[in-house]
């Protein structure tokens, strides 16, 4: 198998994750409410993007941390450089993950974001750690990434179709998706493997019950883009409490 950065050096050579589109229109949304509204992170001090590849995040956390110094970092050198050329006012706060280790020192942040990024990771545990690492006592982990609670409609369909395949760690993927999508795991799951790793208290919401399926999948795909993004935020704000979301929001403090 090719190494996660070479993969994530010729992809981010390339355009990978540098323009919002579809549902991440949603996901943004969703991140700033449950961020303010319901963890009240925003008086934050320091904050840590976990896998902030070319900056596609920058100025959701410009919104809800503006009295925060922000620092970023990723496994690609390529994602480091174009950020860098992208956001010249940050460019000092980029560090590479070299051997599942951020370039920080330990106990530095208040809040570790980390969108899109666990299902990604090839050893959970050591990324995980590396967080807990990170941040300090009390400090908040906040991230996003796609879930595997029943009764999902991509739940549904990809048990109706057999593309539902077990990983070597005891979970599950959907044989559909994007191939370094290594794994997605259930809330219980994440709240058991976070207990282990140093973490308490975790709090879920929940996304892609139904619009975010239906807008990204049904055609046509290719109009109303604006309308369709706009649907997709539904999910969050009418069903955000109910499990069965492909995609989950979680919080947990550092102990």
């Amino acid at each position: 198998m090719q190494p996660l950065k070479d993969v994530y050096d010729q992809r981010y050579a390339g355009d990978y994750r540098h323009e919002l589109s579809g549902h991440e229109v949603a996901r943004w949304e969703a991140l700033e409410h449950f961020a303010t509204d319901v963890l009240a992170l925003n008086g934050a001090r320091r904050v840590l993007d976990y896998g902030a590849g070319v900056g596609l995040h920058v100025g959701l956390w410009d919104k809800i941390f503006p009295s925060a110094e922000l620092s970023f970092c990723d496994i690609s050198s390529v994602a480091q450089d174009k950020f860098r050329a992208r956001f010249p006012a940050h460019a000092e706060k980029y560090a590479l993950i070299e051997n599942g280790r951020a370039g920080f020192d330990d106990h530095t942040f208040d809040v570790v974001a980390s969108v899109e990024v666990m299902e990604h990771v090839e050893d959970l545990a050591g990324y995980l750690g590396d967080i807990r690492r990170l941040l300090k006592p009390g400090g908040t982990f906040l991230w996003t990434t796609p879930c595997a609670n029943e009764f999902s409609i991509e739940h549904a369909l990809s048990k109706l179709a057999g593309r539902i395949e077990p990983t070597h760690e005891g979970y599950r993927r959907w044989s559909w998706e994007d191939p370094t999508h290594l794994r997605r795991l259930r809330s219980r799951e994440i709240a058991e493997v976070l207990q282990r790793s140093g973490f308490e208290a975790p709090q879920f919401r929940f996304r892609s019950h139904l619009f975010s399926f239906l807008c990204t999948y049904a055609p046509p795909r290719r109009l109303l883009k604006t309308q369709r993004e706009r649907l997709m935020t539904l999910d969050y704000r009418l069903f955000r409490r109910l499990p069965n979301g492909a995609s989950m929001l979680g919080a947990a403090r550092a102990r």
